[in-house]
Parts: structure tokens; sequence; C-alpha cells
């Protein structure tokens, strides 16, 4: 390390690329086991819908061997004391994990693993053991999961194509009284933001009560993670940059078409878009874009203008106001007032409800406004969807 100033700066002796492919590397998941030269990090090259345990060699970078096992996603820690940084923790010798693993259908476990290493490298460090030497023994399990109750409730991941090319990842969850031969009322509940997964092989339990509760009452649930969304490299997350709000729902709305001809229970004549935060604001973005596909639009602390929203995270994906004019006035919902019902609206006696609440911020902290917020919800799909 070289000082200049007060800032440490590396010497970079070579440069060695230890992993390749269409596949995404998870940067705050990395330890590096110094007495074996051996790199261990979560990625997700089976998938981009679950994460897991790799090692590879530093003297042998073509040595790549998965730990886990497919079909499940997998958080590890390993037996290392968090430096001050948590973007790089590096025990000196990697010997034992805690890996918590589920799926869809399975609550998570947790179990110790430890790790054993061919005798030749163990001892003296003057041999290297390659990757496919070590052993994984369970030293036992701190809590060991099972299969959900009510699977038929579980929901299911589907993987369509869409007109571009592009695999998209969408999740159902079925009406509880789901019977063959009828369709169903159905609510699309979107977010469609930059850094979001919401589609993925793990167990969410409570992430997903409002879903469940939905389902419950006889409607079917999507959500699907349009371009623009995590876990899918650069060039995908790139679609939205610089024109948030303009191409999102073209997404979903082409896959919501293909799975409704797909399962055949999806009501296209009653459809609703909810979501929250930038779910919000597609919400609202969905009556503008597609008034013939949404029925009904329930927008929670939606954005309404990106020239008035909070420039950390505004100008990180719009670039600044000067540089994206057309960018930040296509993705304003201000400049579609006119495609908005008005006092037309009440003069016809259709549905329009602003709920408030005054206590809280962008999102609900309190329990009774979470549990008004969501009978509030329910209400209004029953009486108008």
């Amino acid at each position: 390390m070289a000082c200049i100033g007060s800032t440490l700066i590396p010497r970079i002796v070579n440069k060695v690329t230890l992993t390749g492919g269409n596949w995404e590397v998870l940067g705050r998941n990395v330890w590096f086991d110094r007495l074996r030269q051996l790199v261990y990090f979560m990625a997700l090259r089976e998938t981009p819908l679950e994460k897991h345990l790799y090692v590879v060699s530093l003297v042998n970078p073509n040595q790549l061997r998965l730990l886990t096992m497919p079909g499940f996603s997998f958080t590890v820690e390993f037996n290392d004391v968090r430096s001050f940084s948590l973007l790089f923790r590096s025990p000196q010798d990697c010997t034992l994990f805690l890996q918590t693993y589920c799926n869809i259908s399975t609550l998570p476990s947790w179990e110790l693993i430890r790790i054993r290493h061919d005798a030749d490298g163990n001892s003296n460090g003057c041999s290297l053991p390659p990757v496919d030497t070590l052993e994984l023994i369970s030293v036992g399990y701190l809590a060991e999961g099972g299969p959900s109750e009510n699977t038929q409730y579980n929901p299911s991941i589907y993987s369509p194509q869409i007109s571009t090319g592009e695999v998209l990842y969408a999740m159902v969850f079925k009406p509880h009284n789901f019977m063959l031969g009828v369709k169903y009322p159905t609510v699309l509940n979107v977010y469609g933001g930059p850094e979001v997964q919401t589609v993925n092989n793990t167990f969410k339990g409570m992430r997903q009560l409002r879903m469940h509760m939905l389902a419950s009452q006889g409607y079917c649930v999507i959500c699907v993670d349009s371009r623009g969304s995590r876990h899918r490299g650069v060039e995908f997350e790139s679609y939205i940059r610089c024109r948030m709000g303009t191409v999102e729902l073209s997404d979903q709305v082409e896959v919501l078409r293909i799975l409704a001809d797909q399962l055949g229970y999806i009501d296209m004549d009653r459809v609703a878009i909810h979501g929250w935060s930038y779910g919000g604001y597609l919400s609202l973005m969905g009556l503008v874009q597609y008034p013939d596909i949404f029925k009904v639009s329930i927008a929670g602390a939606p954005v309404t203008s990106w020239e008035y929203y909070d420039t950390g995270y505004t100008e990180r994906y719009m670039d600044l106001p000067d540089n994206n004019r057309s960018g930040y006035a296509a993705g304003s919902v201000l400049n579609y007032i006119q495609k908005f019902p008005d006092d037309r609206l009440v003069r016809a006696n259709k549905p329009y409800q602003l709920q408030v609440y005054p206590n809280e911020r962008h999102s609900l902290r309190n329990l009774e406004a979470s549990k008004h917020y969501e009978t509030k919800l329910l209400s209004f799909l029953q009486n108008h969807l």
C-alpha cells in the first residue's frame, strides 16, 4: 500500500480474472482464505432467482466450484470478525460458516458447516489444495425448516419470454377459492424500479402477507420483475436509465397478457394495478399509459415528478435535469394530468378516494395505520373491481 496524504492507495501488481460469464457476483459477500489462497463468494450463476456460495482458487482461477444445493437460495456468514468495512471481510482461515437457506415453498433452515481440506494442503501451506478436494461437513442445525403449511397456497414462478427476446420472471398467487374454468379478478402488484428484485426462489413469509390476504379473498395476484430490476446484469438494469416511468409498464403488461393466455383464469376485464413508492408511481402511470388494461389503480406514496424528488436517488438513474430534459418531462405524472379524470369523475359518480395518513412518512410505521390501509385497499377492490 502507498500512502498519499491520508489516503491509502493499493499497489496493484497484477489483475487476474477469477470468474466469467453472464451472471452476477454479489460484491458484498466475498471471503478470502489466506492460508489456502481460496476465494469464497456469493453469486447467481445457476439462476438469477437463487443466491449460492462458490469457491475459486486464486492460484488456479479456472477452478470454480458450487458449494450449495440448487433449488434453494442461500445466505452465508463465515467465521470472521467483521471489519469496519462491510464490503470485504477476510478471515485468515475459512473453516466454518453458517448457511441459511429456503425456497419458495420451504421455510428457512440454519445449518452450521465445517470445511475440511485435503491434508496435503492443510498443514504446511506448501501444497495448495484444489477446490474439488475440500469437503463440507454439517456440524448441526440451529433450526431446521420444512415445507410450508397449506402448500396449495404457495405462489408459482413463471419465466415468459417477451417480444424483445428477454426472459422475465413473474410470480403468481392463485386465489384460494380457485376452480377450473373460472376467471378471477387480478391485482398486478408492481414495483418496477431499479435495484429491487421481487421475484426469486425464497420463502418471504410476512413480506407476502398482502398477496396472501388478497388471494384468500378470491383475487389472483401477480408480481413481475420487468427490465431494469435487480440481479440481471448491467445491460438489463440499465434499460430504464434516463427514462424511468416510460418503459417499465410495457414489460409488465406484456407478461400479464402472456400469463392470461397461458393460465386461462385471469380476467383481463378486471385488472387492478397497485404499488407503493416506485410502485405507486407506476400505478399512476398505468392509468396514463394503459387505461384499457387497468380498471382500478391504487397508488401508495407515489413519485409524481422526478424534478421534485430526492436528487440523491433521482440523478443516479436519470442524470441531471439539464442533461435529460426530455426524460424528466416524459416521466412526470404532472404532465399527464389531462388524462386523469377531473370533476367529471365526481359528476359521473365514479369511484375516487384520497386517503391521507398525516402522522406517517414515506412508509407506514404505525400498526393501526397499516391495518387501516389494508382494510381500505381490500374495500376499494371489492367495491370497484
